[in-house]
């Protein structure tokens, strides 16, 4: 015979066994009847297709869309040539701009251009000269090697008024050109003001490069990257490519929205977003699905919920995305087509502590 210390120590270890880690799938033994009579009832879960989560975002400009023309050096404004609103093609005057470092650049650029000049003229005398063997091969590369140096003096030269933006009308006036081709969002620019260097005067942006700057909060499933996103009342699509947390200590996300077809969106208005979720199984092969509120539950604190099957229920471990009063977004080995208990749970869960 057992002693009374035998049936306490294999009682405390049968407890320990249904206590260790998380509640798995539990077969629970159940009736049409009896489950009329427990007020028990299935309802669908939500397949992929069907998961979708609004949002509000903001119709932003992308960064590459917008171009700003500032001050070159400390100078002053003597014409504005353009307006608010005004379309320019790229390389189109924008304003007459007048400095004492812009007209040292010109002059600079001026005499390295005359000292390359003179570096060519030397450059074919000597390589005659060489060829006739009156010159020594050193002096023949001495000539050669002030010649690249001029060269390359002019390049710089150049290159420091292109980046200027500064180009020389007939009359010799300079001028403030356009980086890029679109419409002038901003002109700070006005005549007789001196400005200081890298003052920003006008700003020209491309008013079709548009993306969406989306906030979703912690109560909804997160995007990852690649989901399709709508604007349905204004005829606008794209994808999510990229999520990144709030700066705000919100748990929320900020999602970019890169557009495939800009509708009827315009730059600086908020709109309403549906974003559709992916319901792919993950690594461990769980999908996302929406599930009633209702059927959410949690057994040995581990959530879960009663799955319909042939002899009556089990009960299957999910994990919990995102709950709201309606409705809850879990992962889990849920097929389309699963049927979960939306009503008697209670008396469920109470079976299975029976089993027990």
């Amino acid at each position: 015979m057992f002693s009374r210390r035998t049936f306490y120590v294999g009682a405390l270890i049968a407890s320990t066994l249904f206590s260790v880690g998380p509640a798995r799938a539990q077969a629970l033994a159940l009736s049409t009847a009896q489950a009329q009579s427990l007020g028990v009832r299935f309802g669908p879960v939500a397949g992929a297709a069907q998961l979708e989560i609004g949002a509000s975002g903001r119709v932003v400009l992308k960064p590459d869309a917008q171009y700003l023309v500032a001050a070159p050096y400390a100078g002053m404004v003597s014409r504005v040539l353009v307006s608010i609103g005004q379309a320019v093609r790229a390389g189109q005057p924008l304003a007459s701009f007048a400095s004492p470092q812009l007209f040292e650049a010109g002059r600079a650029l001026a005499e390295a251009r005359s000292q390359a000049n003179l570096a060519r003229l030397a450059l074919a005398r000597d390589r005659g000269l060489h060829d006739d063997g009156i010159i020594a091969g050193s002096r023949w590369q001495a000539t050669q090697a002030r010649a690249a140096e001029a060269a390359a003096m002019v390049r710089a030269r150049e290159a420091e008024m292109a980046s200027a933006g500064i180009v020389f009308a007939g009359s010799g006036e300079p001028q403030l050109v356009a980086g890029r081709s679109g419409l002038i969002a901003e002109v700070n620019a006005v005549p007789g003001t001196r400005v200081d260097g890298a003052a920003p005067l006008f700003r020209i942006v491309d008013p079709n490069a548009l993306e969406l700057d989306l906030l979703v909060g912690r109560d909804v499933p997160a995007p990852t990257g690649g989901e399709r996103v709508e604007v349905r009342q204004r005829g606008a699509t794209g994808q999510v490519a990229g999520v990144v947390p709030a700066s705000d200590g919100t748990a929320a996300v900020r999602v970019r929205v890169a557009l495939d077809k800009r509708g009827s969106l315009q730059a600086g208005e908020s709109v309403n977003v549906i974003v559709h979720l992916r319901g792919g199984p993950n690594a461990a092969g769980e999908g996302r699905v929406r599930i009633p509120a209702a059927a959410l539950t949690y057994w040995r604190g581990t959530p879960g919920v009663f799955v319909a099957t042939q002899a009556g229920a089990r009960y299957q471990t999910v994990v919990v995305e995102a709950v709201d009063d309606a409705a809850a977004t879990v992962r889990g080995a849920l097929p389309p087509g699963t049927r979960v208990a939306v009503a008697g749970v209670g008396a469920l869960k109470g079976m299975l502590a029976g089993g027990e």
